[in-house]
């Protein structure tokens, strides 16, 4: 595998560069970094970052010859796909307005430039030795029984359909990281994530459902999986990577560790186990935890779209300010957020309105309450009969699937189900209907 190319452009001016000092990094050689590529130059900055798509992320520090907002203003409309950070001394409300109003994603003060340039090379570190594990002869073992224990129905599916296969070589593009997060707990995260995980692979996507709660995360159960692959486990086996079902159409579902005292040494190892993931799903669906910690951040770093699920309760309401106010002090681009009222009914506190004008004019999707039957089945371990079951949840699930999805996914076709069984076997009532069936 090779190694994963995306980088950072540093713009700054040439004494900077020369001297990181005086950018907060005493002791650095900037043009020691693999992953970083600095320029003094602002028309040259603009012109290779615009043609590079090697470059994902933009710090600009300072310029000569244009005001630094108004070259990170220029940049992000040229590549719109790049996360683009500008540092500053003090984050005044005006220019915390034009920053806003121009579309860059982040302001980012000395210390939190540093926080995340240190993240960037020990990132780096840890997927330069992460290479020489997962390319050891293990992983090949690993690789060749995937293939031998494939089954006869998934050899013959993916010539007819001429997909990759789980021992194909990594496709050029990255998977689509879709963390699914809220302010508090008890909005609704993983139902979401499974749900949107489904929708993923109904559309023949090859997706992966993470799930990133690391201490009470719940996703395999709600889907009724007891073998699934435990994160802790890929972290200490990486070899285990190679038999996650990578192929179209299908869903490889990641649990969280055994131990919730495993969930800190879980978070330093997953870079690399993203990074596999990434080369090898089209989507990854990752559930999170409601106590934001440094889980939270690897994945917004990372992300390309964010559903940030709020409820019907004002505390919820409060907790995603409070997420979104440390998200702003540590430098997290909020760009990515879609924000996402859940339980919405015809009498609802909140709608999308009135959640939106709450968070400066902020685009929100609205999910429909599913009522007595989502609790119902997804406690029973059927999720999958639940997204069959044309609940009114499910319909605004993958809409908003639609919406988060670039164009070329959202756009494909449906693929065949991976159970044989159409229809649930069984569909349970509400408590409602079973008392009157009682009566």
């Amino acid at each position: 595998m090779e190694v994963p190319r995306g980088k950072v452009a540093l713009c700054a001016q040439r004494d900077c560069l020369a001297n990181p000092a005086l950018l907060g990094l005493p002791d650095e050689r900037l043009d020691g970094q693999d992953w970083l590529v600095a320029f003094d130059d602002a028309e040259r900055a603009r012109r290779d970052i615009a043609r590079d798509a090697d470059v994902v992320e933009v710090w600009v520090a300072s310029c000569d010859d244009i005001e630094p907002i108004n070259l990170a203003a220029t940049i992000k409309a040229e590549r719109p796909d790049a996360v683009v950070c500008m540092l500053t001394e003090q984050g005044s409300g005006s220019l915390r307005s034009r920053t806003s109003t121009s579309g860059v994603d982040a302001l980012l003060t000395r210390q939190a430039f540093v926080a995340r340039y240190h993240a960037r090379k020990t990132r780096a570190a840890e997927q330069r030795r992460a290479l020489g594990h997962l390319a050891s002869p293990a992983v090949r073992d690993g690789e060749a029984a995937a293939r031998a224990h494939r089954s006869p129905t998934d050899a013959e599916a993916d010539g007819r359909t001429g997909a990759p296969r789980a021992d194909a070589a990594a496709p050029a593009a990255k998977a689509v990281l879709l963390p699914v997060v809220g302010g508090s707990g008890g909005v609704g995260k993983s139902t979401v994530a499974v749900m949107a995980a489904l929708s993923c692979r109904k559309r023949g996507l090859r997706t992966a459902l993470l799930d990133f709660d690391l201490q009470f995360g719940d996703a395999a159960d709600l889907l009724g999986i007891e073998d699934a692959q435990r994160l802790d486990e890929l972290v200490a086996a990486p070899e285990r990577l190679a038999v996650l079902p990578c192929a179209p159409g299908r869903l490889a579902v990641i649990a969280p560790p055994a131990h919730i005292d495993a969930a800190e040494a879980v978070v330093a190892g997953a870079a690399p186990v993203l990074d596999w993931l990434s080369e090898h799903f089209d989507v990854v669906v990752a559930n999170t935890g409601a106590a934001w910690a440094e889980q939270h951040a690897v994945l917004l770093e990372r992300a390309a779209k964010v559903l940030f699920l709020v409820d019907q309760r004002p505390g919820s309401l409060r907790a995603c300010r409070h997420a979104l106010d440390l998200c702003g002090r540590c430098g997290i681009a909020t760009s990515p957020f879609q924000f996402v009222l859940n339980r919405c009914s015809k009498g609802s506190t909140f709608t999308s309105i009135d959640l939106s004008c709450a968070l400066g004019g902020a685009r929100v999707s609205e999910l429909r309450d599913g009522g007595a039957m989502v609790e119902e089945l997804l406690a029973a371990g059927l999720a999958q009969e639940l997204f069959e079951s044309g609940n009114p949840l499910i319909a605004t699930v993958e809409s908003l699937v639609d919406l988060v999805l670039p164009p070329s996914m959202a756009a494909c076709s449906p693929a065949p189900a991976e159970s044989s069984r159409k229809q649930p076997l069984f569909k349970l009532k509400s408590r409602r209907q079973r008392r009157a069936a009682c009566l």
